[in-house]
């Protein structure tokens, strides 16, 4: 299995049979780029999945709409809230509690405490999941009332994950350096309660001293957390 960063919270993961592409937003500028977006988009010898969480613009973009016409065989998972005026083919739009099959991948719609939903995909014997927006989004001007609901927001959904009881091998989650002393919140929290055995750190701008930093608090926890050094990045898993 490689996985790549391209940029904010999209990372395109493959292996022999799939290429799963999450929350597209935009390929940044980069002299020599080792990787282009275009490749994966037209692997005809390969199942192409493409995953948008929600429609804020830093998680959707409708150009992956257009994919399509390069490759056919592309499918979509989209989160309800985006509104599309033509649904294309092969495109399934999914809610909250939602479970399908696509392609052989079994995919559960979890919730999150901003907008849409976060996935969890099992892949032949491995589980990945991409938290899109879900995050413990504790910022520091938040009233009392503001922090518990979200408290208790973020800790319902972790519970719902549980129950999967099955080992998550790549999960994918925010650590906004926005939320200054709360950065690590919620990434450390998922980590405490679900144990993945590998976490990626998305959503943190050009911040790249905050995920050194964030991957060193996991040690002895059992989680290997994933350094990411540059956009357009092949990561060391």
């Amino acid at each position: 299995m490689n996985i790549y960063y391209i940029y904010h919270s999209c990372f395109i993961i493959e292996n022999l049979e799939y290429v799963l592409i999450f929350d597209y937003y935009k390929t940044p500028r980069k002299k020599n780029p080792l990787i282009n977006m275009e490749d994966f988009i037209i692997k005809m010898d390969k199942k192409v999945i493409v995953f948008s969480s929600h429609a804020h613009a830093d998680h959707f973009n409708p150009e992956i709409l257009r994919w399509q016409e390069k490759n056919p065989q592309i499918s979509y998972v989209l989160s309800s809230d985006i509104k599309l005026k033509t649904v294309p083919n092969r495109c399934y739009i999914v809610s909250e509690g939602n479970e399908i099959k696509i392609e052989g991948l079994d995919i559960k719609m979890y919730g999150s405490t901003d907008a849409g939903v976060s996935f969890w995909i099992k892949m032949g014997n491995k589980v990945v999941f991409h938290a899109g927006d879900l995050n413990w989004w504790y910022w520091p001007d938040d009233t009392k009332e503001e922090e518990e609901f979200m408290k208790n927001s973020f800790q319902k959904v972790i519970e719902d994950i549980k129950k999967n009881n099955e080992k998550i091998n790549i999960a994918f989650f925010p650590v906004d350096p926005r939320l200054e002393e709360n950065t690590f919140l919620g990434g450390k929290y998922f980590v405490q309660e679900l144990h993945p055995e590998n976490i990626i750190p998305m959503h943190f701008g050009k911040s790249y001293n905050v995920i050194k930093e964030f991957c060193n608090e996991l040690k002895r926890t059992g989680t290997k957390g994933i350094i990411i050094s540059e956009c357009l990045e092949k990561l060391e898993v």
